[in-house]
């Protein structure tokens, strides 16, 4: 299997928990530099990484990848058990999806102060602190967001909360993740687990990389 990745992307990021995390043989090819706009163009008419290439069937979008490492692949189960876990599971990555993801896309495009429209701004955040105030009602300030165990709750979750935790100063605000408890002690907790310590990792030398 191979896996056009980039480590900059939360979405991307997703699958490299899981990936690390089950122990699988998944070639990991940066984009732009080992693929370039035009063969991932030809790969996936949607032309977004993370795209994953097993045989003759090529998959998008990260948490479609992520369910079909699952139903295919060995390794710890990141499916806890349980219809009622299951559904958490898949609520949280869903509330990661629309309500932090898409204001965080918007926000990502005002950086740079010299062309920064303030009401895109101001609703990004709004937006965004309405999404964390909606994450921080189904936390419950733990190690990991669903059970005792890694599960694609956190795969989805902790990539995107990295950005969270960078954006804010971007912007003249404080961390924004610090006045929301349970996810602040989710945050830090996660930290500690050696799959997401090592992505996020990733994900900030990539950051560090973009900025310099």
């Amino acid at each position: 299997m191979k896996m056009y990745n980039s480590a900059l992307s939360p979405y991307a990021a997703r699958c490299r928990v899981q990936i690390y995390a089950k122990g699988l043989d998944v070639e990991l090819i940066d984009y732009p530099t080992g693929v370039t706009p035009e063969e991932l163009a030809r790969l996936s008419p949607i032309a977004k990484v993370p795209v994953l290439q097993t045989g003759d069937l090529v998959i998008p979008e990260s948490q479609i990848i992520c369910e079909y490492l699952e139903d295919t692949c060995d390794g710890p189960s990141l499916r806890p058990e349980g219809p009622e876990a299951l559904a958490r599971v898949r609520l949280l990555a869903r509330i990661t999806d629309l309500y932090i993801m898409a204001p965080l896309g918007q926000l990502f495009g005002q950086i740079n102060p010299a062309g920064r429209d303030p009401h895109i701004v101001d609703k990004g955040l709004t937006d965004l602190t309405k999404g964390l105030e909606w994450l921080n009602a189904y936390l419950d300030g733990v190690k990991y967001a669903v059970g005792g165990s890694l599960s694609l709750a956190d795969c989805a979750l902790m990539p995107t909360l990295f950005f969270v935790t960078q954006v804010g100063p971007m912007f003249g605000r404080a961390d924004l993740i610090s006045s929301f408890g349970k996810i602040h002690g989710y945050y830090e907790a996660s930290l500690t687990d050696p799959h997401i310590a090592r992505v996020v990792g990733e994900v900030a030398d990539a950051l560090k990389k973009m900025q310099s």
